[in-house]
């Protein structure tokens, strides 16, 4: 996680870095209930768009998360586990690809962005 410290300055800038460091654990705890919201979208776009065949593929879409959302500082990333889902994904020499995990990935991106952008702002 980012460090804020402000050296010098006064009071004027004393007050805009005690404004940054109370929005920093709030932005945190938000970034990661969006991180947590994005990954869980995004794994449920791959599964809608999935090929099926038996369904297993399908089912095989997990979310993974890493970090602590208390502290704000969390990673999360989803994705089929089934071995032969990179071959669907990407195609093979007798098989076209049929894309499920990067345009479940593009799909979510820009709510991603826009809720980053929101939160974004220390002074809200």
């Amino acid at each position: 996680m980012a460090s804020i410290s402000v050296d010098g300055g006064g009071a004027e800038l004393a007050a805009i870095e005690a404004q940054l460091r109370s929005a920093e654990k709030r932005i945190g705890v938000k970034g990661s209930q969006v991180v947590r919201r994005s990954t869980e979208e995004g794994a449920g776009v791959a599964r809608r768009m999935a090929a099926v065949d038996t369904g297993f593929m399908r089912s095989s879409v997990t979310t993974s998360f890493t970090g602590d959302a208390g502290s704000g500082v969390m990673d999360g990333e989803w994705g089929p586990e089934a071995s032969y889902a990179k071959f669907v994904e990407h195609g093979t020499s007798r098989m076209a690809p049929q894309p499920f995990v990067v345009p479940s990935l593009d799909a979510v991106t820009p709510g991603f962005v826009a809720a980053c952008e929101a939160i974004s702002d220390p002074f809200d």
